[in-house]
């Protein structure tokens, strides 16, 4: 089964620096197979025939051996990356209208949890959020440091880790190869 690591909080604002090769062989030592990392913020893609429950504890014992430090793993499986993307509460025409604002930031976010979260709707001034199961859709005509929602949405889950739309979308693409 194809699968998505998304390590959180690594190589964020100078903080727990990690090489994604060392990453990158630390799985492939796991016994993982198709290693490939995407970008410096801790996305690791993998093929591995055991189901998750037997291997997710594993993995971050070894993370953490290696590298002196523990961080939450997300998981998502090629079926459910397709998930994320296919499920995207925001029409086109709404996002493309927030984007117009500023086009030089990312305004789209997923917020990924390890947990089943309830479905509701959040929203500031100029700010949504979907919680959808797993995932949480963000939309902000602002930049997300200047988010007012991001306090309400952290306090959804322990262990969230965000990704933009434009890494969404390529991790799955890298998943669809």
């Amino acid at each position: 089964m194809r699968y998505v690591a998304l390590f959180r909080g690594i190589n964020v604002g100078g903080k727990n620096r990690i090489k994604m090769q060392e990453l990158k062989e630390l799985f492939i030592e796991l016994g993982f197979t198709d290693v490939r990392s995407y970008i410096q913020s801790g996305n690791i893609l993998f093929t591995m025939d055991r189901q998750l429950t037997d291997f997710s504890a594993e993995a971050e014992a070894a993370f953490e051996k290696r590298f002196d430090f523990f961080v939450p793993i997300l998981y998502r499986t090629k079926a459910e990356m397709i998930g994320v993307r296919d499920r995207l509460p925001f029409t086109q025409e709404k996002v493309a209208e927030v984007e117009k604002k500023d086009p030089k930031i990312s305004h789209l976010y997923v917020y990924f949890s390890a947990d089943q979260l309830i479905q509701q709707e959040l929203s500031a001034l100029g700010e949504w959020a979907v919680v959808a199961e797993k995932d949480i859709y963000y939309l902000a005509e602002q930049s997300i440091r200047f988010s007012k929602l991001t306090t309400k949405i952290n306090q959804l889950s322990k262990g969230l880790t965000a990704r933009n739309w434009k890494t969404v979308t390529r991790l799955i693409a890298l998943l669809e190869e």
